[in-house]
C-alpha cells in the first residue's frame, strides 16, 4: 500500500470519527433541547444551557429553532401512532360495553313469572317442654306473570356510546367557527422575541429564494 493510499485511509477513518462525534454530539443536544422546551424555557435561555452544558462554544438561534422544529415532528409521528393505538383500543372497549348493553336491554323485555308463598299457622306448646313453636296448616302460593317492555335507560347509553364512537372515527362533521385576526402589536415583544422572530423570518425568506 502506498503513502497516498495509507492517507486516505486514514481520512476517511478520521471523517467517520467525527461524523459519529457530531451525531452523538447533536443527540446530546436535542435531549437537552427536548428537556427544556418541555419546561417553557425561551429560544435564549435553551440556547445558553445547551453550550454550558456541553462546553460549545457556538449554538445560534436558527439552531435551536431547527432542533426544535425536528423535535416537534418526531413528537407529532409519535404521538400519531399512539393516537392510532388509542383510538383502536377505545373502540374495542365501546363494542365491549354496546355488546352487554344490548344483552342487558334483550333481558329486560323477557316476561317472567312471580311466585309469592304466604303460610298460615298457630302457636303451639310441647307438652313436655313447655316450648312454644308455630305450626303451619295451610300454605297458599300465587303466581304473578310480569310483562315486560324493556329497559329504556339501556338504549338511552348504547347511543351515547356508539356517538362517542362515531367522534372517535371522525364521522361527524367539523363545527364551523368564525375566526377573527386582529392586528397584532410588536410592541408587546420583548427584545428577546423580536430576534427571535426576526431571524426566524430571515430564515424562511432565505428558504423561498433558494
Amino acid at each position: 500500500m502506498g503513502l497516498l493510499a495509507m492517507l486516505d485511509d486514514d481520512k476517511k477513518v478520521m471523517s467517520e470519527f467525527q461524523n459519529r462525534i457530531r451525531r452523538q454530539v447533536r443527540l446530546s443536544r436535542l435531549e437537552i433541547v427536548s428537556e427544556l422546551y418541555k419546561r417553557g424555557y425561551s429560544y435564549l435561555k435553551i440556547k445558553d444551557e445547551v453550550m454550558k452544558r456541553l462546553g460549545i462554544s457556538t449554538y445560534s438561534l436558527q439552531t435551536v429553532h431547527r432542533d426544535v422544529q425536528f423535535l416537534l415532528k418526531e413528537w407529532r409521528e409519535n404521538r400519531i401512532n399512539d393516537t392510532d393505538q388509542a383510538i383502536q383500543l377505545e373502540l374495542e372497549r365501546i363494542d365491549d360495553a354496546v355488546r352487554e348493553l344490548w344483552g342487558q336491554w334483550e333481558k329486560s323485555k323477557q316476561d317472567y313469572t312471580k311466585t309469592s308463598n304466604k303460610r298460615k299457622g298457630a302457636p303451639v306448646s310441647d307438652k313436655k317442654s313447655g316450648a312454644s313453636t308455630i305450626k303451619t296448616f295451610q300454605k297458599e302460593e300465587t303466581e304473578t306473570e310480569v310483562i315486560r317492555l324493556g329497559d329504556v335507560s339501556y338504549l338511552a347509553e348504547i347511543r351515547a356510546q356508539l356517538a362517542e364512537r362515531r367522534k372517535l372515527l371522525g364521522l361527524y362533521a367539523p363545527e364551523k367557527k368564525d375566526v377573527v385576526v386582529n392586528e397584532f402589536d410588536f410592541s408587546t415583544l420583548t427584545q428577546e422575541q423580536r430576534s427571535i422572530l426576526l431571524q426566524v423570518g430571515e430564515q424562511v425568506l432565505n428558504e423561498k429564494t433558494s
